[in-house]
């Protein structure tokens, strides 16, 4: 497991937590929790890929722990 950070916002990410394969976003919000004890996430999601450009479909926000995403270039 790595090590839980901020992420800002802006940065690309991959969850891989899902039986269907990857899913890709862009961090909206991170802040620390102090219930889970690490940082956490607000995420659009944009699904098996992140569009070149303007998405044709509105990314739907999801949250997670920082340490549960996977930082892509």
């Amino acid at each position: 497991m790595r090590e839980d950070i901020p992420l800002p916002p802006g940065t690309r990410v991959r969850y891989d937590g899902l039986e269907d394969g990857p899913e890709f976003g862009v961090v909206v919000h991170s802040w620390f929790n102090d219930e889970i004890g690490g940082y956490d996430c607000y995420v659009a999601f944009f699904g098996d890929s992140i569009p070149a450009g303007a998405p044709v479909l509105k990314p739907y926000v999801l949250r997670y722990a920082s340490s549960s995403l996977v930082v892509i270039e």
